[in-house]
């Protein structure tokens, strides 16, 4: 796939990799579509009212990581653990 980009978001990518914490323009165009994947996503817009609207939306979250939509978090970690290590001996 080949996408065009302005050359202020081809600066933007490149600063991204200079900064240490991603080591491709793949990487960053990533982590930039999942951040628009996740806010597209339904978020609630205040606080529950009530008790039972809380409950409704823990079990929602709950049968939403039983679905497996959910973030492996040993894993995240892992992978934020090994891109910092990157990143801290990238810089020297």
């Amino acid at each position: 796939m080949n996408v065009s980009l302005t050359p202020e978001l081809e600066k933007f990518i490149k600063n991204e990799i200079g900064s240490g914490f991603y080591q491709t323009a793949s990487e960053v165009v990533r982590a930039g579509l999942r951040k628009l994947k996740d806010e597209k996503k339904p978020h609630p817009a205040e606080a529950p009212a009530t008790e039972e609207q809380l409950e409704k939306w823990i079990q929602e979250s709950i049968d939403s990581l039983d679905r497996g939509e959910g973030i492996d978090g040993k894993k995240m970690f892992r992978e934020l653990r090994k891109e910092i290590s990157q990143a801290k001996r990238r810089r020297g």
